[in-house]
Order: C-alpha cells, then sequence, then structure tokens
C-alpha cells in the first residue's frame, strides 16, 4: 500500500471534504429551523437550497473517495499475488514437505482477498469513521461542549467493550483460517484421489472425514457468530443511550435558554450520523481482525527463508543488464556442454532427525557414468535430490569441478544438469507440451524415439497432442515415466547439460523397452559424453555403467565396477543372482 500513498492520501481529503458536507446539514437545519420559528421565511428557502446542493455534492465526491481508495487496493492486491507466486517459485522442497497444498491455496486465494478487504474497504470505512468522529463531534462540541460529553460517555463505554470482546475473536479467527486451510487440503486430496476412493469403494469413510473437518469449522465460525453477535449490537444500544441522555438533558438545556430547539434537533441528526459509523465499527473490527491474521499467514510465506543463493550481479552491472545476461547465457547455451566432475566428501544427510546419508565419499569422473544400486530406503533417490540440489547438502561435503555446490548460483547448476525422478509429475496438458515444457516442438521427435515413445503414440488416439490428463490418468504408468524420460532428453539436447540423472526410469518397463532405455542412457555414440548417475534396480542396466556404487542404509558399502563388484561377497552378487535365477546350493 505504501508506494500508492497518493491514492490514499487523495482519497483521505476526499472522505473529509464529504464528512464535512455531511455534517453541515444538521448546522444548516438548526439556522433553518430557527429561523422557521423567527418567521424568516427567505431564510429557509436558502437553507433548503443549501441542504440540496450539499446532499449533491457529497454523491460525487464520495464516489470519487471510494475510487481512490478501491483502485489502490486492487492494485496491492495484483502486486502480492504476482510477488507470491515468485516467492513460490523459488522456495524449495523443503519448505513444500512443511506445508499442504490446500493449505498454500487458501493462503494464496482467501487470505489475499481478505488483505484487499483491508487494503481497500476497510481504510475507506476506517477513514470515514475518524472523519465522522471528528467533524460530528467537533460541532457537537461547538453547540454545546457539557451535552458533548454527556453523549459520548455510553459510545466510549461500548467502544471499549467491543475491543475487550475483539481479542477473543482475534483467536477465533485464527483457529478459523487454520481450519479452513485444512479443510480445502483435505477437500484438495479427496478430489486428486476420487479414482482410487471409488475403486475401493471408500467413499462413506472420505465422506466421513471430511464431514468431521467440516464440523470442525462449522463449530469455529458458530462460535465467531455468537461472539459477534454478543459483542458489535453494544454500539448500536450506546447510540440509542446517547439519544435518550441527549432527550433528557438536551431538553432541560432548551427550556433554560442554553440551546435552540434548531440546535437539539442538529444534536439529534449528529448523534443519528454517529450511529452509523458506530455500527461500521462493529463491522469493521472482524475485517481487521480478519485481514490481521491473512497477512500473518501470507507473510509467514513471503518471510520463509530462500535456501538457495541469489544470482550476483556482475560488478558494476545494473538489475536491467544482469536480467539480459541471464536471458543471453540462457539462449546461447555453451557448447558443447561441460560434463562435471563430482566429488562427494563424508557427505551426511537427514530430513529433521532421520539421518538419510552417512559419511557418503566418492569420486565421479567427467563424462563417466555412475550407478547407484541398494535396497528399498538406501538413499539412493536422496543422493539425487542432494545432487541436484533439491536438497541443500552441507556445505563443503559436495563439489563440482572443485566448488562447493551449495556456492554456485542454483539457476546455473541447473542449467547444467537434468534430474528424471522416479515418480514422474505430468500436467493436464498434451504429451507434446509435458515433453516441451517451453522448447520448440522440433526437439520432440528425436526425444520420443531416444524414449522408445513412438509405439505408444501411434496407439493413442492425438498422438503428441493427446491430453494426459490430471496427473497422466489417461497413460500407464511406464508410458508416463518415458513421457517424463523423453521430457529429460529433450532439454537435455536442447541445452547445456552436462549431468543427468536418472532415478529408477527402467522401473515400469517391459525387457525389451529396457534393452532401448539402456542402449539411450549409457550409450556412448557421442564425442563428449555427460556426466550420468542413474539410480536402478535393473542389473542389466548397471552392468552397463563405468562404476556402481552400493548403498546400505545410508553407506556406502561396495564401490568398483560391474565385475569387480560380481567377485565380492555382498549385496550386489546377492541381488545379481537372484535376478539371474543362479542355482542355490541343492540345485534348484
Amino acid at each position: 500500500m505504501a508506494p500508492r500513498w497518493r491514492w490514499y492520501l487523495a482519497g483521505t481529503a476526499a472522505v473529509l471534504l464529504t464528512n464535512w458536507m455531511a455534517v453541515r446539514i444538521p448546522v444548516e437545519l438548526a439556522s433553518g429551523l430557527d429561523a422557521l420559528r423567527a418567521g424568516g421565511q427567505a431564510v429557509v428557502s436558502t437553507t433548503a437550497l443549501h441542504i440540496f446542493l450539499l446532499g449533491a455534492a457529497i454523491i460525487g465526491v464520495r464516489t470519487v473517495s471510494r475510487l481512490w481508495f478501491f483502485t489502490p487496493a486492487r492494485l496491492a492486491e495484483f502486486d502480492l499475488r504476482e510477488d507470491l507466486f515468485g516467492q513460490l517459485l523459488k522456495l524449495q522442497p523443503d519448505f513444500y514437505a512443511r506445508y499442504r497444498t490446500g493449505d498454500l491455496l487458501s493462503r494464496a486465494t482467501t487470505d489475499i482477498t481478505f488483505a484487499r478487504a483491508f487494503a481497500g474497504f476497510a481504510t475507506l470505512q476506517g477513514a470515514n469513521i475518524v472523519a465522522a468522529l471528528a467533524t460530528a463531534l467537533g460541532q457537537m462540541a461547538a453547540f454545546s461542549p457539557k451535552l458533548t460529553l454527556i453523549t459520548s460517555v455510553p459510545i466510549v463505554l461500548g467502544f471499549l467493550v467491543v475491543r475487550k470482546g475483539s481479542e477473543s475473536l482475534m483467536g477465533l479467527q485464527r483457529d478459523t483460517q487454520r481450519e479452513q486451510g485444512l479443510y480445502a487440503d483435505q477437500l484438495l486430496g479427496a478430489l486428486q484421489g476420487v479414482a482410487t476412493i471409488q475403486a475401493f469403494n471408500v467413499e462413506a469413510p472420505f465422506g466421513r472425514r471430511l464431514g468431521e473437518r467440516a464440523d470442525v469449522l462449522r463449530r469455529n465460525n458458530i462460535a465467531l457468530a455468537r461472539l459477534r453477535a454478543l459483542v458489535f449490537p453494544l454500539f448500536t444500544v450506546s447510540g440509542g443511550i446517547a439519544i435518550f441522555l441527549l432527550l433528557g438533558f438536551g431538553g432541560e438545556m432548551v427550556l433554560a435558554g442554553d440551546l435552540t430547539p434548531g440546535q437539539l434537533a442538529a444534536f439529534l441528526s449528529l448523534i443519528t450520523y454517529l450511529i452509523m459509523p458506530l455500527r461500521l465499527m462493529g463491522f469493521l473490527l472482524p475485517v481487521f481482525q480478519r485481514a490481521e491474521a491473512s497477512l500473518e499467514r501470507i507473510h509467514a510465506l513471503m518471510d520463509a527463508p530462500v535456501t538457495r543463493p541469489e544470482r550476483e550481479p556482475r560488478p558494476g552491472a545494473s538489475a536491467q543488464g544482469t536480467t539480459a545476461d541471464r536471458s543471453a547465457a540462457r539462449l546461447a547455451p555453451e557448447t558443447p556442454p561441460k560434463p562435471p566432475t563430482i566429488s562427494l566428501r563424508h557427505l551426511d544427510f537427514a530430513y529433521g532427525e532421520t539421518a538419510i546419508l552417512k559419511d557418503v565419499s566418492l569420486e565421479i569422473p567427467a563424462g563417466s557414468s555412475l550407478g547407484v544400486f541398494g535396497r528399498s530406503g538406501a538413499g539412493k533417490s536422496t543422493l539425487l535430490r542432494v545432487l541436484s540440489r533439491l536438497e541443500n547438502p552441507p556445505g563443503g561435503t559436495v563439489w563440482i569441478d572443485g566448488e562447493d555446490v551449495t556456492q554456485i548460483d542454483l539457476d546455473r547448476w541447473r542449467e547444467r544438469m537434468i534430474l528424471v525422478p522416479q515418480a514422474a509429475w505430468l500436467f493436464s496438458e498434451t504429451i507434446a507440451e509435458n515433453v516441451a515444457m517451453g522448447l520448440p516442438e522440433g526437439v520432440l521427435p528425436a526425444a520420443v524415439e531416444a524414449a522408445a515413445l513412438t509405439p505408444d503414440l501411434a496407439a493413442l488416439p492425438g498422438g503428441l497432442q493427446t491430453v494426459v490428463g490430471e496427473r497422466g490418468i489417461v497413460l500407464s504408468g511406464g508410458q508416463r515415466q518415458r513421457v517424463a524420460l523423453a521430457r529429460g532428453l529433450a532439454h537435455a539436447s536442447a541445452g547445456t547439460r552436462g549431468l543427468l540423472l536418472f532415478d529408477d526410469v527402467l522401473s515400469a518397463v517391459d525387457h525389451h523397452t529396457e534393452q532401448i532405455l539402456i542402449h539411450t542412457l549409457l550409450g556412448r555414440q557421442a564425442a563428449i559424453q555427460p556426466t550420468s548417475v542413474i539410480v536402478t534396480h535393473r542389473m542389466s542396466a548397471l552392468q552397463h555403467c563405468d562404476r556402481v556404487v552400493v548403498l546400505d542404509a545410508g553407506r556406502v558399502v561396495q564401490f568398483g565396477t560391474h565385475a569387480e563388484l560380481l567377485a565380492q561377497h555382498g549385496v550386489y552378487r546377492e541381488a545379481w543372482e537372484t535376478q539371474q535365477g543362479a542355482p542355490d546350493e541343492a540345485g534348484s
């Protein structure tokens, strides 16, 4: 809101002018009534004209004041949505592990809407209340300070009681918004997994769980409504008491000659005028409270630390120049791509208190291929996440060409590598759009062919233009895996990709397709080979790797070539014999 202070300043001036004119109407009314009692018909006509002109002017100025408050609020909302989305794009997976998707959606939609209501409507009405109180009370004091003080007592007491009740409302409001985020997340999960829910015929349990969450949300909202119903009508009650006091004390002052009948009527009109902003104050307090709670939730995202070093601008370069340099670097990638040398030195990594990788030390020469093997939970996927910096390793444990990976600009590092994860995420778009991801469509045929996806496309109704549905629901597991692989290969061939990371991309393919993909992933046709790390349980793929590392409970237990590992007793040889169907001691 601060950069648009000129809008708010102009709007505040318009609000002050509106209230000044509104308060002038009772003043004109007082003089007209007193003139009417004195028989001054000409004065009454002039007073009536003044009241008409003031009313017409109020309509115009009030409209302008709303525009000057609502417009910057909409612009601030736009900026906040863009800033929040940009922040969410920068935050890394460790952040998303702490927040549910439904909760993030609730903050990005409902909470920002409450923030906009604060920046526009609530700020306008807040200024209107202050202006109304200042102008109306000022004019009342001009008529009679004593009567103003008497009639203000119930109003002040009502405000203090409402303020005390608002403290309880704030805690309830925070609880309600938290429950709303949890409800949205549970509902989103049910909608995304509706096919699984139907397949297992568990609609009733899921409905009950959602109903229980809705019950909690409803109880919180009812508690909020009850407290508001008890607290906020006090403003109306205090206004009624003020009128009662006005008639009692003011009537005596008129009889005593301390106040004219016209001034008493004006006083009544001014108190009636004050009751509306006082009622509005009762409505605004929840808006301010919701906005405060919402902004706390939004700022929790905006202030979340981005666990990545930002790109440092070149000395003497402007921000625009830096952006242009960055764009040019992406348009003109390094040719040929430089495969990195990777060195792991006593790497330890944990998710919270759970240690995953323990004292891992490896050397991966540039242009070589490393196979990673181990039982489930051995830390294989975590190793790839650390190398790709989806998870940040401890400083000084992962080195790229002699440079600590945590000191390399994250964008620059990811421009040099491709990660194809085991759980392929597909967008609800066409296969072509899922593979290209911003690349020209000319790179698609080669990538699709390399991923052994061509025969599947021929069987699909739209070929590359087939819409895959939510998370690729229309495709089989193997097809989804190969679409994700084609995406990685397309980007690997289109830019500076010296490091290729594959996480169990052969797990859902048949033997024939496996042989084709092994040739694609580990073939040595190109003159300059990228550094490759492939996680797989397929021994037929591991035997083509230059080196194989075997992980067990996060530790390196074996390392060497396929032949060297077969010559050793251990996990690798046991798995090989199992997959090859070697005879046991009984000869079976």
